[in-house]
């Protein structure tokens, strides 16, 4: 074969093959709102989007703006916070079914509490007895440092240490003393929550157990529906002063899910309880509980015309303040 038929052949095979490797050429617009075209892709390109062109200007594919470093960053917290949120759900459900293994009402609860304070109350009182004590010990012990001094004496050094030794007694005294009292606020603020979230599941079952079956009267909770937040809110601001005028006790609990008025002692007593929850529309209701002694007297007053105003009458007020 020649020199020329060579470099033909050549020639022919890099037609060929440019002519099947076509050159792609990108187009995007830059910060100035200009369209350029280049001949390979960029950071900026990336960042704007841009298209794909044939080497004949046809538009092959569009590439969407990818995300910057701040909008990724954005994307990766929010996975993480709502990996939180499920770890969190998955923990509220476990203290959820804890909570109702462990106790069967809210009396329940509440006897649980007053039997651990009045335990610590017991403990502090005996370490006030002991600090009475040792402040009489110390007393003594500084009167008889008192009378060596007066004579002119030295003070021993045993007598030394024993008022060094009940100072420092009536010092970690005092610090147990203060350590009880900060264990009662604990226990109390624990206790408080448990009574709120169990109030909470307590008028989540009775609604849905409403929803599915057709309960006694005397049992059915009370439901305001709320139609928007402020009506919600204004309506929760009912339910205080409505809790403080129609139950017997007073109000223990008020919080921005519960009210709840003390429990009743007496035949006579009625008490109140107002929960705030979500519903199926992701909206807000209200739900009235009314509740009597556990007797037969207590029953049929829960059955009276006088608790049947007292359930009916919210929902009027309510609305008449609307």
């Amino acid at each position: 074969m020649t020199y020329f038929k060579r470099v033909f052949y050549i020639f022919i095979a890099l037609s060929i093959s440019t002519s099947v490797i076509a050159k792609e050429f990108y187009r995007y617009k830059n910060a100035e709102g200009n369209t350029v075209m280049k001949d390979q892709v960029t950071k900026d390109m990336v960042t704007r989007g841009y298209e794909i062109l044939s080497d004949t200007g046809r538009v092959i594919r569009r590439v969407p703006p990818g995300k910057t470093i701040a909008e990724e960053e954005e994307v990766r917290l929010q996975e993480l916070e709502k990996k939180k949120e499920a770890i969190a759900l998955q923990q509220r459900i476990r203290d959820d079914a804890e909570l109702l293994r462990q106790f069967s009402s809210i009396s329940d609860i509440i006897r649980n509490r007053d039997a651990q304070l009045l335990g610590l109350e017991q403990r502090i009182r005996i370490q006030k007895s002991k600090e009475d004590l040792l402040k009489l010990q110390l007393q003594d012990l500084q009167r008889q440092a008192a009378t060596h001094e007066r004579l002119g004496q030295n003070i021993p050094k045993g007598l030394h240490n024993d008022i060094d030794s009940t100072k420092d007694q009536i010092d970690a005294n005092n610090r147990n003393s203060a350590t009880l009292e900060q264990e009662k606020i604990i226990i109390a603020d624990r206790y408080q929550k448990d009574i709120i979230r169990y109030k909470e599941l307590e008028s989540l079952r009775k609604t849905l157990k409403r929803n599915q079956e057709n309960e006694r009267e005397i049992i059915e909770p009370v439901i305001y529906e709320c139609p928007s937040t402020t009506a919600c809110q204004k309506a929760w601001q009912l339910a205080q002063i409505y809790a403080k005028d129609n139950a017997s006790g007073q109000i223990e609990i008020i919080t921005n899910t519960l009210i709840l008025t003390s429990k009743p002692e007496k035949n006579t007593d009625v008490a109140l309880s107002f929960s705030r929850i979500p519903n199926r529309d992701k909206g807000n209701q209200i739900v009235l509980e009314v509740s009597c002694a556990q007797s037969d007297q207590g029953v049929e007053l829960c059955r009276s015309d006088m608790v049947k105003k007292i359930r009916s009458n919210f929902i009027i007020l309510v609305q008449e303040k609307s």
